[in-house]
């Protein structure tokens, strides 16, 4: 075992591990964010996901971002990378021809699984669906390593198709990574997160990406891995005409009791009005027992929440089995909810539990 082995905090394996991804959770980045990912890759036993560009520069991007990666955290990290093509106004539809090119330059480069560069799959595209699994059929066969088909679709495929889904996966048997779209959050209700728990009990190995903290849900419902984006543009696809967010000078932070996110003024002003509660208070590897209005700016409001995520992985994971560990997560959220209703009650602020922690409580 190498020493960056040794030295990155463990994590408990994965409840469908498979061979060449050693982390059950993932962060999920632009490519430009590697050194700082990498940096936690380094301290974390987590691995990283890099968003490439789709224009002509992306064979080099991929190139640089996996030698920058590996520079710092090594080749203990597991490292993938997403072409992204099923995102923004000139997304290409889940029918166009996958690309063994791409695969291959992947394998090149290192990684021990490559990710196709799948197009978007429209809610009633049925035909794109079937055009997309026979393309990763083809690439099977021309394969020379491993990989996961993408399959980035409407949420609409997740709450109320999960099962037609899961058959054209179980019938060609390639493994898959999940991805949806949607205005809002894609897993934040009952019936949504039901059908990702259906397609990821298959035999078929699945994972989960470009998600927010439904990547611990899904790894207790036996995924992969669970890969959470960043920020808020990472953690669901949105629709084309979508506008960006506006920008604040606030980074967010986790709030560990809440599995919420909050910009840290918003955090330092409840704080200043109930500065003895202790779901303030945070325990990870960076705050060591601090109150969270401890976090001044975006490098430590990072540093804190990929820690407290890794943290909340491990309390899910430890329990054993996906029964165990979808309870534990359950019971995580039903705890969170509460937290909300407290600090809501003794701030006077509005506080409001996001809905996905309904979903998971009623799913649990």
């Amino acid at each position: 075992m190498s020493n960056s082995q040794l030295l990155r905090r463990p994590l408990p394996s994965s409840l469908r591990p498979v061979s060449g991804i050693s982390e059950p959770f993932f962060v999920h980045a632009p490519y430009a964010r590697v050194l700082t990912v990498a940096q936690m890759s380094a301290a974390e036993s987590i691995g990283a996901i890099y968003t490439m560009p789709t224009g002509a520069s992306r064979n080099a991007v991929l190139r640089t971002t996996i030698e920058a990666h590996r520079k710092i955290a090594s080749n203990a990290s597991t490292v993938l990378v997403d072409a992204n093509r099923y995102h923004g106004k000139n997304r290409i539809r889940a029918s166009a021809p996958l690309n063994i090119d791409w695969l291959q330059r992947q394998w090149d480069a290192g990684l021990s699984w490559a990710i196709t560069d799948s197009g978007y799959l429209e809610r009633d595209a049925e035909h794109d669906l079937r055009s997309l699994f026979a393309s990763a059929q083809e690439l099977e066969r021309q394969a020379t390593g491993s990989f996961f088909l993408s399959v980035p679709a409407d949420s609409h495929w997740v709450s109320f198709r999960a099962a037609e889904l899961r058959k054209i996966v179980e019938e060609h048997g390639i493994p898959v990574i999940y991805l949806f779209g949607a205005t809002g959050d894609p897993l934040a209700t009952k019936r949504a997160v039901q059908g990702l728990l259906h397609l990821l009990d298959s035999p078929v190995p699945s994972a989960l990406m470009r998600t927010d903290q439904a990547a611990i849900g899904a790894l207790a419902g036996s995924a992969v891995f669970g890969a959470m984006g960043i920020s808020t543009s990472l953690r669901h696809i949105y629709p084309p005409d979508k506008r960006g967010f506006s920008p604040s000078p606030f980074p967010s932070a986790f709030l560990p009791q809440g599995l919420s996110y909050h910009r840290i003024d918003t955090l330092a002003q409840a704080i200043a009005l109930s500065p003895e509660e202790l779901h303030w208070s945070c325990h990870c590897e960076r705050c060591q027992g601090m109150r969270l209005d401890s976090i001044f700016d975006d490098t430590a409001a990072f540093t804190h929440s990929i820690h407290s995520l890794a943290d909340a992985t491990r309390h899910v994971l430890t329990g054993g089995g996906s029964a165990a560990s979808l309870i534990a997560w359950a019971s995580k959220c039903q705890t969170a909810q509460f937290t909300h209703f407290d600090i809501a009650a003794t701030t006077g602020m509005r506080w409001d539990p996001p809905s996905f922690l309904g979903a998971w409580v009623a799913s649990g």
